[in-house]
């Protein structure tokens, strides 16, 4: 019996470390893993990627909780999106719910030159975009984007990624995003929501 034991739990040792093997076999293959790995909820898999140029890289969320990530490619620090911006506008302005019975309300400061502020959420951040070098030609992508990068943009996002089926109501989406790489070089990311979270894909 003892030895019977024995090999049942020698084969699964062994099946378990092939699944993981292979799991990394197929993320170091142009498929990377943003949280949710098994070990780490907060952290690309793997986090580091070597590829050449013309192939792309493919990153979904396999997390099991509702938990959002992005793939944020920056020039500078500055090119950072905050989730949300005040914007001014006049006190006269009155702010009409296009969803009355939502539990909801804007946020709203005002001051004494007759403008208030409003805190509105920064299309930039949620939705996939690529901003050109120029910083003026900003260009919204479809949802799960497949996107060819140039590698002088100075911004390039995916959106929220969400684990597959669990996009909560009202949010886009996005449960994917795929990056074609033109040119070689250092192409290094965050996720903007926990920007702790970092990778790097170097196109020969």
């Amino acid at each position: 019996m003892k030895i019977i034991l024995s090999v049942i739990f020698l084969t699964s040792i062994i099946l378990l470390g092939f699944q993981y093997s292979f799991k990394y076999a197929a993320a170091s293959d142009s498929i990377v893993s943003a949280g949710g790995n098994g070990s780490s909820w907060d952290s690309f898999t793997p986090g580091s990627v070597k590829i050449k140029t013309g192939e792309k890289i493919v990153w979904s969320n396999p997390m099991f909780v509702s938990e959002p990530h992005t793939v944020t490619f920056m020039k500078n620090q500055s090119d950072f999106a905050p989730p949300a911006a005040p914007y001014s506008i006049s006190n006269l302005t009155k702010l009409n719910p296009m969803l009355p019975d939502q539990n909801m309300e804007p946020f709203v400061v005002s001051d004494n030159n007759g403008t208030k502020f409003v805190i509105v959420d920064n299309a930039r951040q949620f939705k996939p975009v690529a901003i050109d070098s120029s910083g003026n030609n900003v260009t919204y992508l479809d949802n799960n984007a497949k996107y060819n990068m140039i590698g002088d943009e100075k911004f390039v996002n995916s959106g929220w990624i969400w684990p597959k089926g669990l996009s909560p109501p009202g949010v886009l989406p996005i449960n994917n995003f795929t990056v074609t790489f033109e040119k070689p070089g250092t192409y290094n990311y965050i996720c903007s929501i926990h920007p702790w979270m970092n990778g790097v894909i170097t196109v020969e």
